[in-house]
Formats: structure tokens, sequence, C-alpha cells
């Protein structure tokens, strides 16, 4: 007789409960439950999209935003768009609308961040504007700079740039664009003849202008104020002809008592121009001209001063390729005192009141590269993210110019 253990029949159990069930022929087969449709989308599913491929477009962006304004949506949608910013680029105009929307419900600060990558003149200013309220005022001015390179007469740009200034106690009149009191009046016995005005800036006004008696096209710099200025003329005169060579402007002549000089002329204008004419032709590959202006800067350097005042406006284009340095009016030898410069390319040593130092240029020269970016596409802007990352991160790290020159970036 054999003894069937009390474990055994557990065991003899558990094999047949976990024997693979064998199915009947020809039984009917189970059909698995069909699955839940998905949740349609919301519309404010749809407008965190905007941006995306299949997204509503900008428009149609903007006007859902809208319609969510003052409603029991509006809440929802501010907060889907600041999470789809952090993932994609939303379109200009509804980071302006959201942004605008925030604002007016008291909640400036969560506008900012989303504000930080737009590039539209509304934008800036908006952002220009809280940052002003937040007590950045050098940072206000700076966006409102990076406005007028582009436009000039853009609402509003002007008054907040005049009110800014005189905040940070750069009132002096003459250091601003104005549109008034154009100041040459071409004397019978000058040797040039005045065709155009091509530009204007705080110290004076420059003018396209033909040697009556070589028939050479030059530029002719005209002080605002020649008796005032007398000193700050025949110091950018002096400068220049001791950097005489490549990448600085030739100077032909000057006059102190009526206050211009007349230096060589750039065909292509200033970077500055090319910027606002959307030129990617002028402008791109960007290592056409940031070499040879590392090179230029180099050279100032080497000579021990700082130029003080590398904006776009002051490196003209002879020819792409061939960029020169201009305005040497406020350069100073390094370890001087720095004067007021142009906001937004003056660098956050500067504005402390430090004395004049080359990496104050290195910083200069990274915001006209960003400047020039704005034009760039993602692979572009990529390439140069860590140049001009380097450029506007803090002193000790920036590179020299003849770093940069050497660098891949000028190569690429």
């Amino acid at each position: 007789m054999i003894n069937v253990s009390f474990w055994d029949k557990i065991r003899g159990k558990k094999k047949t409960s976990d024997a693979t069930p064998v199915t009947p022929p020809n039984a009917p087969v189970a059909l698995a439950a069909p699955a839940a449709p998905p949740e349609p989308d919301t519309e404010i599913d749809r407008l965190a999209r905007a941006g995306l491929p299949g997204g509503p477009s900008e428009s149609e962006a903007v006007a859902m935003f809208r319609a969510m304004r003052a409603t029991s949506d509006e809440g929802a949608a501010l907060e889907a768009l600041a999470h789809a910013a952090s993932d994609h680029a939303l379109p200009e105009a509804l980071v302006v609308a959201a942004a605008s929307a925030l604002v007016d419900r008291g909640d400036g600060s969560r506008a900012i961040p989303l504000l930080q990558n737009a590039k539209s003149p509304s934008a800036l200013l908006l952002l220009s504007d809280l940052e002003a309220d937040r007590g950045d005022v050098p940072r206000a001015l700076s966006l409102v700079e990076r406005v007028l390179l582009r436009e000039i007469d853009h609402p509003g740009a002007l008054e907040r740039h005049r009110r800014h200034r005189a905040a940070l106690g750069l009132v002096e009149g003459k250091k601003v664009a104005s549109e008034q009191n154009t100041v040459v009046a071409a004397e019978p016995d000058s040797p040039y003849r005045l065709l155009r005005e091509v530009a204007r800036g705080g110290a004076g006004a420059v003018y396209e202008a033909e040697d009556r008696e070589l028939g050479r096209k030059l530029a002719l710099k005209v002080y605002h104020e020649p008796l005032h200025d007398r000193d700050q003329l025949l110091h950018e005169v002096r400068v220049a002809v001791k950097l005489a060579g490549e990448g600085v402007v030739r100077i032909f002549d000057v006059d102190p008592d009526h206050g211009w000089i007349a230096l060589e002329w750039a065909p292509l204008g200033a970077i500055r121009e090319r910027i606002r004419a959307r030129d990617r032709e002028a402008l791109f590959p960007i290592a056409s001209w940031l070499s040879p202006l590392a090179r230029a800067l180099a050279r100032v350097h080497g000579a021990g001063l700082v130029h003080l005042d590398v904006k776009p406006a002051n490196v003209l284009m002879l020819e792409k390729g061939k960029p020169v340095l201009a305005d040497f009016g406020i350069a100073r030898r390094a370890g001087e005192a720095s004067p007021p410069g142009s906001m937004g390319y003056v660098s956050p040593e500067r504005l402390a009141k430090k004395p004049a130092e080359f990496s104050d240029d290195v910083y200069a020269l990274g915001r006209v590269v960003q400047d020039v970016l704005e034009l760039g596409d993602d692979a572009e802007r990529a390439a140069l993210a860590e140049l001009v990352r380097i450029c506007l991160g803090p002193a000790e790290q920036r590179p020299t110019a003849a770093e940069i020159l050497r660098s891949r970036w000028c190569s690429l």
C-alpha cells in the first residue's frame, strides 16, 4: 500500500492547477475587450501645440488664447503655455499675448522667463519694462538698444531709451541720437560734396560724401558739438592713425575747428545696417568677418588699448569678410578709468565703474555675434552658442581676442 503524504497531495494538486489548460476543439474564442477611445483634445491641448508640426498657426493660436482671456480657462491656458515654452519655441505673437496676460494678472515675474528667448521688438520692449520694474535698468536699456538696432523708429523705443539713460545718470543730450539739429553746413571752400546722411549717433552724424578734387567717395563724420568735442575728435583720429593697418578704418583728413573727420567709405555700411536689412548674404558665415575682427581687436589690445565702443554700428564692412573697426573716440589704455559706452554692449564690470580692461571689448564682441545670430538658423546659433556664453560670462573666464582668433569658432 502506498502512503501518500499530505505534502505529496498538495504538490499533486499544485501540479494539476499549474498545468496548461487544454482548449477543446471548436471552442469559441474569447475576444479582447475593445480599448477605450482616447480622450478628445481640448482647446488648451491644441493651444499648447502651437509652434509644433500639426499645431495651430500663429494667428490661430493667438485667436484661441484671446478667446480664453477673462474666462475660467485663462489660468489653465497660461500654465499650459508656460510648460510648452520649456519644451519648444512658441510663436512670438502668442508669447507676447501670454506674457501680457500674466502682467495684467499681476504676475509679471512669471512673464519674464516666457520672454527670455523672444526676438520681436514688441517682446523685447515688454521684457525691458519688466526688467525696469524689478530694478534692473541696465538690462532694460540693453533690451531697448536691441530694438533700436533693428527699428530706430519702433513705437516707444526712443522714449524708453531716453528714460532709462536718465535713470542711470547718462543724461548728456548729445549722447542720444536725435532726428533734429543736423549740424553740417557745406561751406563754399569745403573739399567735399555731401551726398546723403547714412548714420547718426550720440557724438555725431556720418555722411556719404565725395572729394571734389579727386572724385573719391568717402565718409564724413561730423561731430554735433565741435567746440565741446574737439578733444574727443582729436583723440579718435590719433588713436586710429596710431593703429593704422588691417582691420582699422583709414583716416584721410580732419578739421578739428569745424568738427569733421574724413575716412574711408564702407560700401556695405556697418553691421548694424546689415542686420536691419536682414542681409544674411553679407553676415554669414559669421567666421568670414569674426576672424578679421578678432585679429583687429588683438592688434588694439596688443597696443595696450581698449576700444570700449565695439558694437554693430562701429564695425564697418568694406566688403564681405572685410570688417574694420571705427570710432576710437572713447578708447582708453587698459587700467584707465572707463567712460560711459553704448548700453547693451557695456560689460557688467564697466557698469560697476571698474577700470577699462581688454575683457570689456570681448564682452561687446560677444554681444555683436549674438545680435547677428538672431538672423541665423538653429545650426548656426548652436555652433556659436558656446562662444557667446563665454564672452558674456564672468570677466576672468572670457577668452582674449587672440584666443578667439586661434579658436575653432573662427573657422566654422
